[in-house]
């Protein structure tokens, strides 16, 4: 039998400091005395961004811990807009879905995936490059087109 153990906050925290500490050297030492959520973020996000795969998945481990499972894209307003009235009937349909960074050819991207239908016909698991996610997450645009989206997967962390 095999037993996981789960690390703490600050656990993962001070591993991706000591493994990465030349990616966050423009960090600052008072940063650290924020919540532990805040903090986790604000890490994550330098790691990803860093241009390394070992500190992107680290980063990446940061922000499911922060995230508890349900991982978002960052708050920007160009994430959060909705699809023009000629998209609303939309023929395709994720359901089940899930919204992942993942480290495609050398940088972190957004990707959505999930079962495709369309019209009812069942068209297998499908990844498209994520755009934009409408404000209710009824909708996303990926780089061929608009899809409604179903019921989002639980990851457990």
């Amino acid at each position: 039998m095999t037993v996981a153990i789960r690390r703490t906050s600050r656990e993962l925290l001070h591993a991706a400091i000591e493994r990465h500490v030349q990616h966050l050297l423009d960090v600052h030492v008072e940063d650290f005395g924020k919540e532990d959520d805040v903090v986790l973020r604000m890490v994550g996000w330098h790691l990803i961004n860093s241009g390394d795969r070992e500190a992107f998945r680290s980063g990446r481990k940061l922000l499911d811990k922060a995230a508890n499972g349900r991982l978002h894209p960052p708050p920007h307003p160009r994430w959060w807009v909705g699809p023009s009235a000629g998209a609303l009937d939309l023929a395709g349909l994720l359901d089940p879905y899930s919204v992942e960074l993942m480290w495609i050819d050398g940088r972190p991207q957004w990707r959505v995936g999930g079962r495709l239908w369309v019209r009812d016909d069942d068209r297998d698991w499908r990844w498209y490059p994520l755009l934009h996610v409408d404000r209710h997450a009824d909708a996303a645009r990926t780089d061929v087109f608009w899809i409604r989206l179903g019921r989002r997967m639980h990851h457990a962390v």
